[in-house]
C-alpha cells in the first residue's frame, strides 16, 4: 500500500486511520462534505471535498487520488437519525457506496476496497448464539443496519460478478479520544467533566446499566482495517470487535474512578428503554488468524484519554 482514499476522512475513525497511515510514510487523500480547519499537513497529503453524490463524481475523485486501497468510511452512522431519515440514511450509506463500487470498476478493478460496515447487520433475536460470527443471521432491527447490510450486499455482488478486490468490515462499538456526544462513552465523559467544573450536580442520571456490549479502542480498530487491507482475502467477511462483552455499568463506575470528584448514579425510570439487548458481543477469531490483529489499547486507557481530551478542550476554550 502506497497510496491509500480515506472517505469520510474527517469522521471519529477516519482522522485516526489518517493519522495511523502517515506514520507508516504511506500518502493519504481523504474526502470529507466540508473543509475541516483541524487537519495538518502532517496528519493528510490532500484533502479533497465531495459528497460523492454520483458516478462521476466519484470517478473524478479516485482519478485524482489513484488510490491503490480504498476505505469507505463516509456514511450517515447515527442510528437514531436514521430512523428520522430511512432514505436519506439508505442513499448516504447504500447507493453512494454503490456509486464508488461502479466508479472503481471503471477505473481500475485492481483498486482493494475496504466497505465498512457495521454490527448492527446482525441486529438480534431471541434465538441468536454468542460470540456472534461472520456467519451468523443478519436481522437488522433499525434502517442504519438495513443500509449497511445492503452495502455488504452489494460489496458480494461487485466480487463475484465483477472479480473486484473488495474486503467487507463489520466492526462492533468502538470508544476513544475524538468522538462526538451522541455514544455513551462522551456523554459519560462530558457529565463527569461538567460535575468537576461545577456546571452540574454531582450526580450521573443514567438508564439501563446492565447491557452488555463489546467495546474496542478505536485507534485499534483502524489498525485493524489497515491489516485487513494488507493481508485480508478479497471477497470476505471480518469482524473487528474486542470478543468479550463489557457492562455499560462498568464503564461508568471506571470513568467516575478516573474523577477527583464525589460523584453519585440516579436511574432515571424516563431514560429506560421498553425494550433492551441484554448482551451484544462478536468472535474475532477470523480476523485475529488471518490477519494477527491484537488489541493494544484496554479500556482503562480508553476511557481515561477520552476524559483528559474533554478536560483539555475546556482549558483551550478559556484561553
Amino acid at each position: 500500500m502506497k497510496t491509500a482514499l480515506i472517505t469520510g476522512v474527517n469522521g471519529f475513525a477516519g482522522r485516526h486511520l489518517a493519522q495511523l497511515l502517515k506514520s507508516q510514510r504511506i500518502k493519504v487523500y481523504g474526502t470529507t462534505r466540508m473543509t475541516p480547519i483541524s487537519f495538518s499537513e502532517n496528519s493528510i497529503d490532500e484533502l479533497i471535498v465531495s459528497d460523492m453524490g454520483s458516478k462521476e463524481e466519484c470517478v473524478q475523485v479516485l482519478t485524482t487520488a489513484k488510490p491503490d486501497v480504498i476505505f469507505h468510511l463516509a456514511a450517515q452512522s447515527n442510528v437514531k437519525e436514521a430512523w428520522g431519515q430511512p432514505s436519506d440514511t439508505f442513499f448516504s450509506n447504500t447507493v453512494k457506496t454503490m456509486y464508488l463500487f461502479e466508479a472503481a470498476k471503471q477505473v481500475s478493478r485492481d483498486i482493494r476496497i475496504l466497505s465498512i460496515g457495521s454490527s448492527e447487520e446482525y441486529g438480534y433475536s431471541k434465538q441468536m448464539e454468542f460470540p456472534i460470527t461472520e456467519d451468523s443471521m443478519l436481522n437488522p432491527t433499525n434502517p442504519y443496519g438495513v443500509s449497511k447490510m445492503s452495502a455488504g450486499l452489494m460489496a458480494k455482488q461487485f466480487f463475484e460478478g465483477f472479480g473486484m478486490d473488495i474486503i467487507h468490515v463489520r466492526p462492533f462499538n468502538h470508544i476513544g479520544p475524538g468522538q462526538k456526544k451522541g455514544f455513551v462513552v462522551p456523554d459519560f465523559a462530558h457529565q463527569i467533566v461538567n460535575i468537576e467544573k461545577g456546571r452540574q450536580k454531582p450526580v450521573i442520571s443514567v438508564g439501563n446499566l446492565s447491557s452488555l456490549r463489546d467495546f474496542t479502542d478505536v485507534r485499534d480498530i483502524v489498525n485493524g482495517y489497515r491489516l485487513i487491507a494488507e493481508k485480508g482475502i478479497k471477497g470476505q467477511i471480518y469482524n473487528l470487535c474486542s470478543g468479550k462483552p463489557t457492562a455499560i455499568e462498568d464503564l461508568l463506575y471506571a470513568m467516575i474512578s478516573l474523577s477527583p470528584s464525589d460523584i453519585t448514579i440516579e436511574v432515571d425510570p424516563d431514560k429506560l428503554r421498553p425494550v433492551d439487548i441484554p448482551i451484544y458481543y462478536g468472535s474475532n477469531d477470523k480476523v485475529i488468524n488471518q490477519t494477527s490483529w491484537e488489541r493494544k489499547i484496554d479500556l482503562n486507557r480508553s476511557l481515561e484519554d477520552v476524559l483528559e481530551e474533554i478536560r483539555k478542550e475546556e482549558w483551550l476554550e478559556k484561553l
